[in-house]
């Protein structure tokens, strides 16, 4: 009896010491590890590029999360239509961009609690015949490529959409009269007006809810989610909303 206790015993030691040496190794792993951020930096207030650096609010919140957590991380600029698809190919870890949660989109990756639920916004050039929203109808529209943006836009009766690859071109097609609007977050939108006196914004929907997006398989979605959830609770997000005026 003796003899097989001892045994249980030791099996047990073994049992503790393998597993505290494959947390150990796991920890070490993940400190280790340079996750690979993708964003699509044409998006201001959101991303956008300063002085050859990716800023904004999603950058800021980035930053905050895996501060706390103790991850490193570095960034990667790419197209919005591509960045899923990056991101379940693993060539991304992660990817922030004022992106909204969808179910087509939940089916490809795994989001994390909403950090700001953001407005649809309509600008177009003064000269245009869109004064207001009754005006929508049979227009052409720009939006960015694999955007909800580009959805809201399809649905207007009578629209033509013209997708593009970022909203920069999308702004230069406005200006020279070759679409009728774009489709944009309020928060950008407000940016653009701001920034081009022949804008105007014509009209505002309801808004949709954004979040930071991850792979089905990556092991740190729950500490990430959870620090999240903490900056929104504990008034960081709000702060840095304030900063970047994002509505």
């Amino acid at each position: 009896m003796k003899k097989m206790l001892k045994g249980i015993f030791i099996g047990l030691i073994v049992l503790i010491v393998f597993s505290c040496g494959k947390k150990e190794q796991n920890n070490k792993e993940v400190n280790e590890k340079v996750f690979v951020i993708g964003t699509n930096a044409e998006y201001p207030p959101f991303e956008y590029l300063e002085n050859g650096k990716i800023v904004g609010l999603d950058p800021d919140i980035i930053e905050a999360i895996f501060q706390k957590l103790g991850y490193k991380y570095k960034w990667v600029n790419m197209e919005f239509g591509g960045l899923i698809s990056a991101l379940q190919t693993g060539k991304i870890d992660v990817v922030i961009a004022g992106m909204s949660i969808t179910p087509e989109r939940a089916k490809m990756v795994q989001f994390t609690s909403p950090y700001l639920t953001s407005k649809v916004a309509f600008i177009t050039n003064k000269k245009n015949p869109i004064k207001g929203m009754d005006d929508l109808e049979n227009k052409k529209y720009g939006a960015e490529l694999g955007t909800t943006k580009e959805n809201t836009a399809k649905k207007i009766h009578g629209s033509t959409v013209v997708p593009f690859q970022n909203n920069t071109s999308a702004l230069l097609a406005l200006k020279n009269n070759q679409i009728d609007g774009i489709v944009l977050d309020e928060s950008v939108a407000d940016e653009y007006v701001k920034n081009n006196p022949d804008l105007i914004l014509v009209g505002i929907l309801e808004g949709e809810p954004k979040a930071i997006a991850l792979s089905k398989n990556e092991k740190e979605y729950e500490k990430i989610n959870e620090v999240l959830i903490q900056l929104v609770n504990d008034g960081t997000i709000e702060k840095l909303k304030e900063k970047y005026k994002v509505k």
